[in-house]
């Protein structure tokens, strides 16, 4: 009877061990919940609700797959790195405790200040972060000392000097009355020339009237604002600071004249709030950050939600914004319902593949005035959907990006600092399909300077524009030539409301742009190299409902109204005899973009199938020969940057050479067209052409020794869905180059 027991006691052991493991041979253990509070101990603290920790980063430490991390209100001040990565089906969350405000800040306190003189302060603080110094009285960010004093807080309403006259290394301005040299090895800032972005410079030489300064890009000119900064006999006036290096001593003058001992006072010591990199599967929830950031770089499938976000990213130095704010690569990450406000660059960056910016409140961006955006979207596939985005030095969004959705966003107030630039911008990319559709874009702050709402600036292509509402900008949509490919649909324009372009080069060349089914408030002309048609252009009134208070669906008597061309992918269901045109359909639903946080939206990232599109992938080869080009015969072809549009074009080597690609996703018995720039050196010669379709190969040769299109008809074959496009020089000793290819239909 004994050894039957422990047989069956043997028996429920090895059952029992088999329950506990999974597929793959990874034990099952129970999820854990731990607890932080401001008051807990790291040491003695067990992570329970009744004996917290004190640091979010030893709950971090301590977590594995499928744990929360569930923190009481107070401040916590660290940045938090993960170890260890969550699953799909068991992630690793930090959230806050059920009705507590928490917040992570990257800020620390400065305390035991000495009376210096006057209103004037002085306290220790060690751990300059040199540009990145930022103070804050009572959570609202003070001015480093400056000249002239700034009469508001806000950094993107600040007091500027103005130019008389300029050159590229000198200002020349009446109200400078300092002594000779004051100025010497200090710093100004300035928008020069037209505008178009911020610049600094080392201070050579200063005279009443004058400074002198090395020099800078672009010319300083009449009107320009600028600034100085850099020197502790400036902190003058209420609200500024100075940090004195050798000494490690930052002087305030806090507002109101009050002592800062009886402030809040704080400077910037960390960048990040969480560092989330290499890490897959972390979600935060409800977590407020202040002076301080999330960086999710190279990271998968993590979430952050529910966030209020202050001072968000800070540096001094104009030429170090870039890929600031909440940053983003990886795959799979998303933002979604929360608010981003102050940054000195992004307020968001994103960059890999298949990332989401979803149902976010995103605003005052970029007042350093460089040249950058509120939301840097880079890499392909992403999703920007129902985020309400205004406030910027320059642009709301730019977008080099490939394949993407930006969609529901209402965006305004570009060009707060700057001039020339575009709600949403691009500059000389492939788009590959990347979709704008059903947005609001409007008021672009310099709208008298070449403020505008969707700007595809020379050498854009391949963008889908679509069912959006543009007003209040010098020009509503813009494509600047080079522009190919891209599919402008059922857009209302307003108030400026036309469609412009300009080109130093190839000024003619809108090859592929097709134009229809628009409203257009004012007059237009475009080269003729694009074909339009069913548009509503100035001297027709199309009638809307109510433009004053933003309501541009349309009246019963409209004459947009059926008035549309059918577009497959665009148009969807319509009543009556036709689509309308514009960008709503009378009787249909008043879509509404932007954040609405009571009941958040859910979109999802949905396909496009639309005609003449460009159906070659990487088509301005600005990456070089990258998937799906692939080299051929001796395999020497390189990017290089003799471009044609963009920065760069490829060029094929001594000998025989070649690149292809194979073109997915044509219709059978559809003629299409294939284009491509070529250039050949002296003697040289280059083939295009077209196999694999289901027909004879087509081809065409040039030996032009400037930049010349090649258009090559071909006619796919019953069962044809596939073919192949090339670029091929046979022999020679010199080169020949080319650049943006195109396959669309007829």
């Amino acid at each position: 009877m004994k050894k039957r027991k422990g047989r069956m006691f043997f028996v429920v052991s090895v059952l029992i061990n088999l329950f506990i493991f999974c597929l793959g041979g990874e034990r099952v253990e129970a999820a854990s919940s731990y607890y932080v509070s401001v008051t807990g101990n790291d040491a003695t603290g067990t992570g329970t609700l009744a004996n917290p920790w004190k640091t979010i980063q030893k709950a971090a430490d301590s977590m594995k797959a499928g744990d929360t991390c569930i923190i009481r209100g107070g401040t916590y001040r660290e940045t938090v790195t993960m170890k260890t990565s969550g699953t799909s089906a068991k992630p690793i969350s930090f959230q806050a405790y059920k009705g507590e405000t928490v917040t992570v800040s990257g800020a620390d306190p400065v305390t035991d200040w000495v009376k210096d003189s006057g209103s004037i302060y002085y306290a220790s603080m060690n751990g300059s972060l040199g540009t990145k110094d930022q103070i804050f009285v009572n959570k609202q960010m003070q001015i480093q000392a400056r000249w002239p004093n700034s009469a508001q807080q806000n950094p993107m309403n600040a007091t500027f000097a103005s130019v008389d006259s300029g050159s590229a290394s000198m200002i020349q301005d009446e109200s400078l009355t300092q002594k000779a040299g004051y100025w010497v090895g200090k710093t100004v800032w300035c928008v020069s020339g037209t505008g178009y972005k911020s610049y600094q410079s080392t201070i050579t030489g200063s005279n009443p009237g004058s400074i002198t300064f090395d020099p800078i890009e672009i010319p300083a000119a009449a009107g320009n604002n600028y600034y100085i900064t850099g020197d502790l006999n400036d902190l003058d006036s209420p609200g500024e600071w100075y940090y004195d290096s050798p000494t490690d001593r930052l002087y305030l003058w806090a507002p109101g004249g009050e002592n800062p001992n009886n402030l809040t006072v704080e400077a910037k010591k960390r960048t990040y709030a969480f560092d989330l990199s290499s890490r897959s599967y972390i979600n935060i929830t409800g977590i407020n950050i202040f002076a301080s950031s999330i960086k999710m770089a190279g990271s998968n499938s993590c979430k952050v939600s529910d966030l209020k976000g202050e001072y968000i990213s800070h540096d001094s130095d104009v030429t170090k914004q870039y890929s600031t704010g909440i940053f983003m690569s990886g795959t799979n990450n998303e933002l979604r319902d929360s608010t981003l406000t102050y940054s000195s660059g992004n307020l968001v960056s994103i960059q890999g593949t298949g990332n989401q910016l979803i149902n976010n409140l995103i605003h005052e961006a970029d007042y350093s005035a460089a040249d950058i955006p509120a939301i840097y979207l880079l890499g392909a596939n992403h999703l920007i959907s129902h985020n309400t985005v205004y406030n910027a030095g320059r642009h709301l969004i730019f977008m080099p990006t490939q394949n993407s959705r930006i969609q529901y966003n209402d965006l305004y107030n570009a060009g707060k600092l700057t001039k020339d630039c575009g709600i949403l911008y691009e500059f000389a990319w492939d788009g590959q399909g990347t979709v704008i559709h059903h947005n609001y874009i409007h008021d672009n702050l310099a709208k008298n300077y070449s403020g505008t709402g969707i700007y595809l600036d020379n050498g854009s292509k391949n963008y889908i524009v679509h069912h959006n509402v543009v007003w209040g900008n010098y020009t509503g949509i813009r494509l600047n030539t080079p522009s190919n490919f891209n599919l402008i649909y059922n857009n209302t324009t307003y108030n400026n409301g036309n469609i412009g372009y300009w080109g130093s080069k190839f000024q003619s060349d809108m090859y592929g742009d097709r134009i229809f089914n628009n409203i257009f408030t004012t007059a237009f002309t475009l080269p003729g190299t694009h074909i339009e048609g069913n548009n509503i252009t100035s001297g027709t009134d199309p009638l809307f409902e109510n433009p004053a208070a933003g309501d541009f669906r349309l009246k019963a008597a409209s004459p947009a109204i059926d008035a549309g061309v059918v577009i497959p992918g665009i148009t969807g269901d319509y009543a009556g005899s036709g689509p309308d045109i514009g960008a709503y359909e009378y009787g249909g639903s008043k879509w509404t973009p932007g954040h609405d946080f009571s009941f958040p939206p859910d979109p999802v990232f949905e396909d496009v199938s639309v005609l003449y599109i460009n159906k070659v992938r990487q088509s301005d080869l600005e990456k070089g020969v990258i998937s799906p080009w692939v080299p051929t015969h001796s395999k020497t072809a390189a990017g290089v940057s003799a471009s044609r549009s963009g920065s760069k074009s490829v060029r094929l080597g001594t000998g025989e050479d070649g690149i292809k690609q194979t073109v997915t996703g044509l219709s059978p018995n559809t003629t299409y067209v294939c284009t491509a720039w070529v250039k050949a050196d002296p003697g040289e010669q280059v083939e295009i052409g077209v196999n694999g379709f289901g027909g004879t190969k087509v081809s065409q040769t040039s030996d032009r020794t400037d930049w010349t299109m090649v258009q090559i008809p071909f006619t796919t074959g019953a069962g044809a869905v596939n073919a192949t496009v090339y670029a091929y020089k046979k022999s020679g000793a010199a080169y020949v180059y080319v650049d943006d290819f195109g396959v669309a239909e007829q």
